[in-house]
């Protein structure tokens, strides 16, 4: 393929079909991969990489300016019913972009934009939530999340099934928090194909997940829980209690004081903090 090909080639192919497929006609991502594949079986990748970055960067273009967000069929639904798209998916993917921008290091600007996208996407997102840059989830349409929560960096939120955060709850980075599992009883198909089951998550007010830990499908965590760095939650958590470990276990209960004031999240936000 001779240098230069690829842009003259893609100038005007991008718009509303970019990756649309029609039977017979190939779609803007098809050739590409196609010139991708061409490029690396002659060893020409070197010296095209700009142009065919520069081309498949306006990809991102189209979405913008059209909305359209076209998703492949999940692989791995097994045999059940394919789960319809997010109707707010391009705002999804607008997110995603925007926290691979310069401007997403911007935290006076980030910070509410990211939470107004939330809004726009998520069941509920109260007031004052924090989102830090390149929190993940699968819809949006399933996250539920309470007043002056913070989710940190880099946090997935599998929402396949339900998932409702109160308020003031603390998410630190690299948190994940699963929804969904795989019937490993059946022998007729491979395991990654034998489909998935959902299963709600809960995590209650005034809580602490912490760095890198993991929620799996189907728990509840009660009032005032703290959850270690680094533990695999796999059973329900009551209330003031803290759990570590793989899989996590009880380590104690922090009780409130028996007398004197203490605080509860219908207070609302402190004044003095």
């Amino acid at each position: 393929m001779a240098k230069g090909v690829l842009t003259g080639h893609w100038r005007n192919a991008f718009g509303a079909h970019a990756v649309t497929s029609t039977p017979g006609h190939p779609t803007t991502v098809d050739r590409l991969v196609e010139d991708f594949a061409a490029l690396l079986a002659r060893d020409e990748l070197v010296g095209s990489a700009n142009e065919f970055l520069s081309s498949a960067s306006s990809l991102a273009a189209t979405i913008n300016d059209t909305g359209r967000v076209e998703t492949l069929p999940d692989p791995f639904k097994g045999r059940l019913t394919e789960q319809p798209p997010s109707p707010d998916e391009f705002y999804t993917m607008f997110w995603r972009m925007f926290d691979r921008t310069p401007a997403s290091m911007v935290q006076a600007l980030a910070l509410p934009i990211r939470r107004l996208l939330a809004q726009k996407i998520f069941a509920h997102c109260g007031d004052g939530v924090i989102f830090h840059h390149n929190v993940l989830f699968s819809k949006g349409a399933n996250i539920s999340i309470g007043d002056h929560s913070l989710i940190n960096r880099y946090v997935m939120l599998d929402d396949r099934g339900p998932i409702s955060i109160g308020s003031f709850v603390m998410v630190a980075a690299g948190v994940t928090i699963e929804t969904h599992t795989h019937p490993f009883e059946d022998f007729t198909l491979p395991i990654a194909y034998a489909g998935r089951s959902q299963r709600p998550v809960s995590i209650g007010d005034n809580s602490v997940i912490g760095y890198n830990a993991v929620l799996m499908a189907g728990v509840t965590l009660g009032y005032r829980t703290i959850v270690g760095a680094n533990s695999v939650v796999t059973k329900d958590v009551p209330d003031y209690t803290v759990v570590g470990g793989v899989p996590a276990k009880a380590i104690k209960q922090i009780l409130p004081p028996s007398t004197g004031p203490i605080w509860s999240p219908s207070d609302g936000r402190p004044s003095d903090v």
